[in-house]
């Protein structure tokens, strides 16, 4: 049978796989690719599935896979050998984005602020995602946000995606989605504007959707939150614990 971890890291994984256009191994894992959308760097990246070459060999090899993107993205969902990789190509110059996945433990510690939540269509969100994506990038062009875009709608037809929202006058200003493969669902995407922030919003939206995966039949219920961000405190007071980590390595924009 398997652990927890491990139903949450293959669920990512059919997830990714059903959205890439195209799939090469090599030497040490599989390099995934959406020809389609470029910038995307989860659809655009290099799992890493076995840990016998050095550091050195792995980014030359990464160099090689993704020689035509405008990025280098490592994906490694085992959690040993991503924190072993950590320390190497942080000398190199990646960045490291280290993920908890966290699963349903316990009550929440308090209850969550009564607010109405609406079911909604994928491109009621649009505007909120953009808005998400231009505070977390900085820097953005119409093409990224074309394609993340697309990434998004993508994502929700391979993970019969369930959206949900909260409405300000009319606005959505938080929300959350829920993929499910029938046994297994993932809350994901909870995301709010931020002059909305701190008014329970997300609180609520992912017991919403915690309930909603009880009520579908699910038997797995999980979530990833930034290791090395806040969200994961909200997520342990709703009840939420860690049951492993996954880690990406990425290196944006490249040296010249």
């Amino acid at each position: 049978m398997k652990t927890e971890l491990e139903r949450a890291t293959a669920f990512e994984k059919a997830m990714r796989d059903a959205a890439v256009e195209r799939a090469v191994p090599f030497r040490f894992g599989t390099a995934l690719y959406n020809d389609t959308l470029p910038v995307v760097w989860s659809l655009n990246c290099v799992r890493v599935e076995a840990g016998d070459a050095s550091v050195e060999e792995l980014a030359d090899e990464v160099d090689r896979l993704q020689a035509e993107l405008p990025h280098r993205r490592i994906v490694v969902l085992d959690e040993a050998l991503g924190r072993e990789l950590e320390e190497p190509l942080r000398e190199l110059g990646w960045k490291t984005e280290a993920f908890l996945f966290m699963v349903p433990r316990r009550e929440p510690e308090q209850p969550p602020r009564e607010v109405e939540i609406e079911e909604v269509a994928q491109s009621d969100l649009t505007p909120l995602r953009r808005r998400i994506l231009e505070e977390w990038l900085k820097e953005t062009d119409e093409e990224t946000v074309r394609q993340v875009a697309e990434m998004d709608r993508l994502y929700g037809e391979v993970g019969n995606a369930r959206h949900f929202a909260v409405f300000v006058d009319g606005e959505v200003v938080s929300s959350t989605s829920l993929f499910s493969d029938g046994r297994t669902a993932q809350i994901e995407d909870v995301a709010t504007l931020p002059e909305h922030r701190g008014q329970g919003y997300a609180r609520a939206l992912v017991l919403h959707a915690l309930a909603e995966a009880r009520a579908g039949g699910h038997d797995f219920v999980f979530l990833v939150a930034d290791a090395r961000d806040w969200p994961k405190v909200l997520y342990r007071r709703l009840g939420f614990e860690a049951v492993g980590e996954k880690y990406d390595y990425l290196l944006h924009p490249l040296p010249e």
